[in-house]
């Protein structure tokens, strides 16, 4: 009998340790989804107090290695200038320039977290924003190279409001040309990837007078994603991963939504006077699936070189290549592409900073991605431009 006791006595037990696993488990679950974008860097000692930084623990993970590799030869007066340019703008992030394939200069400057006391190092992930348009050209890219889509397949075929205007092509959202624009800018709850490309289009209108006119409207690439998901039958962030991060083996790249505590990330910050990380930025569940293929990754510096390298060397696209980027054009394929021998994009948002310059061979690069919004970005984009004109032309 006593034994009986003593036993159901050590079941409650268990079943009380059960039930306080669970409830940490769940509150712990809201605090990830509560801290989303909340962690972020914090000021240098010209801008606030001084505070103890550490370095984020690096997670070794034996299943995937770095692919392709980028040889590291850094240069010692590329280095210096690109600090020196970085420095004189306040810029808090990672900055890395490319030349001949080998990763030359490399300077993480301010912090990735305030709260976590983290500084910006070379593997820190910072929000892309619009620099992810071209990793989802990248995607459509891949539907021609398979045959499945072309330029000139009217964008109709998928979304009926469209039907009777058969000049709204697959190639005027690659370039930014439907005459497409929006009547609202709400953000819809989310509940699915489908529900929120049909949300956007339904805010849409054709506007002919503009068709052929080049106008940045981020909605043409929210059509995109959803074409793609149309013809695979898969999510757009299945495919992104299966493009990026699986087969190339990227290991500082994750979709924004999934970011975790944990995970050795920048929050945004908006500027304000001297003070680097005075506001910081938060945003929603809602809004980071809102920018469906157009804003809502972070990746590490070198991260996005590899990507976009490999879709311009031919690693993950074919003829698509030639159909889309053309030098001289303004823009098309998530890229400016209007410098001889280069091609360009920016992003910016949820305080959050970014510019990239690119060698159509892969071969040269300078990447540019910050966390503290609100400095002129036209002083940042020059920076990303001197040290092209300086040392990779």
């Amino acid at each position: 009998m006593r034994r009986a006791k003593n036993h159901a006595r050590r079941q409650r037990g268990v079943r009380r340790l059960i039930a306080s696993f669970a409830l940490g488990g769940a509150l712990l679950l809201g605090l990830g989804f509560a801290l989303g974008r909340q962690t972020a860097p914090q000021p240098r000692p010209h801008a606030a107090a001084k505070v103890a930084v550490r370095r984020a623990p690096v997670k070794r993970r034996h299943a995937a290695r770095p692919a392709p590799a980028v040889p590291r030869a850094i240069d010692a007066p590329i280095q210096a200038s690109l600090k020196a340019r970085l420095s004189a703008q306040h810029f808090s992030g990672t900055g890395i320039v490319i030349k001949h394939g080998r990763l030359v200069a490399s300077v993480s400057m301010g912090l990735a977290s305030v709260k976590r006391h983290l500084a910006n190092r070379e593997d820190t992930l910072y929000e892309i924003d619009s620099l992810q348009k071209s990793l989802t050209s990248g995607l459509v890219m891949q539907l021609l190279d398979a045959g499945k889509l072309t330029l000139t397949t009217p964008i109709g075929n998928y979304y009926p409001q469209f039907k009777q205007d058969p000049q709204l092509t697959v190639g005027a959202l690659m370039r930014m040309q439907s005459g497409l624009r929006a009547t609202a800018s709400l953000v819809p709850h989310y509940r699915s990837d489908a529900q929120l490309v049909n949300a956007v289009a339904s805010r849409l209108t054709f506007q002919r007078q503009y068709f052929g006119t080049w106008a940045y409207t981020p909605a043409n690439y929210v059509l995109l994603a959803g074409i793609v998901e149309k013809i695979t039958g898969r999510s757009y962030e299945a495919l992104f991963k299966a493009a990026y991060p699986q087969r190339l083996h990227l290991t500082h790249t994750v979709m924004a939504y999934a970011l975790k505590p944990g995970m050795n990330y920048a929050s945004g910050y908006v500027l304000q006077g001297s003070q680097l990380y005075a506001q910081q930025q938060f945003t929603s569940l809602d809004q980071m699936h809102a920018e469906l293929g157009t804003g809502q990754v972070y990746m590490s510096a070198l991260d996005f070189y590899q990507a976009v390298r490999s879709l311009v060397r031919g690693r993950l696209l074919g003829a698509s290549r030639d159909q889309v980027y053309h030098p001289g054009e303004h823009y098309c394929g998530g890229f400016y592409q209007d410098v001889p021998g280069f091609m360009r994009a920016n992003g910016s948002g949820y305080g959050y900073i970014s510019t990239m310059q690119l060698a159509r061979d892969g071969q040269a690069a300078v990447i540019l991605l910050g966390n503290v919004q609100g400095h002129r970005r036209a002083d940042i984009i020059q920076v990303a431009d001197q040290m092209r004109r300086e040392f990779l032309q």
